[in-house]
């Protein structure tokens, strides 16, 4: 394990450990794998392009930063501030998110396969024309004022998670997975009168 170092960002190894390291912005394509980082810092912003494989993020600050069509494969984030990330056209892929704070997050028209999401808050988040294959299971998440617009949500599992209200396109509700008591509010916003 490498513990309170100030590294390049291209100095990332396959297989180690980072602990309260800092690294700083990197000039390469950044393909990162086996890698597992824990309260560590980033100077660099822009992630674009990038790829995470078999990564894992405890207490890492990623707010605001920028990975538009990057690639997430078998990651978990972890007590992680994704306050406002860009994530526009990624590939997630049995990825995890557990007690994170994402807020504002984009994942438009990016594609999720059998992720996971946990304790986290997700208001105002976009999911607009998001592919979700073989659904999305939510526990004790809060969806307020997030859209899903554009998104078919067949298989999407909302019912262990909370919003008052959601933006979503009528035509893709069909498979969507919710409880009873999000059921009127997600009939109020079609002009159902509930008496």
């Amino acid at each position: 394990m490498i513990h309170n170092e100030e590294l390049g960002l291209d100095k990332i190894e396959a297989g180690q450990d980072y602990q309260n390291c800092h690294f700083l912005v990197g000039t390469q394509k950044i393909r990162i794998a086996d890698v597992n980082f824990v309260n560590c810092t980033f100077e660099q912003t822009d992630f674009s392009h990038s790829e995470w494989l078999d990564c894992s993020f405890k207490g890492i600050n990623f707010s605001n930063k920028h990975f538009e069509q990057s690639v997430f494969y078998r990651d978990k984030f972890d007590t992680c501030n994704l306050l406002g990330v860009e994530c526009f056209e990624n590939t997630w892929k049995d990825t995890q998110l557990s007690a994170c704070r994402a807020d504002y997050i984009n994942f438009s028209s990016s594609k999720m396969t059998h992720c996971q999401l946990r304790d986290t808050s997700f208001k105002e988040a976009l999911f607009y024309d998001v592919t979700f294959n073989s659904g999305l299971l939510t526990t004790d998440c809060t969806f307020d004022e997030s859209s899903f617009s554009g998104s078919k949500l067949k298989g999407v599992d909302l019912s262990k998670s909370e919003f008052t209200t959601i933006e979503f396109t009528p035509a893709y509700l069909q498979g969507l997975i919710i409880n009873q008591f999000q059921a009127a509010s997600l009939i109020a916003t079609l002009g159902v009168e509930i008496r």
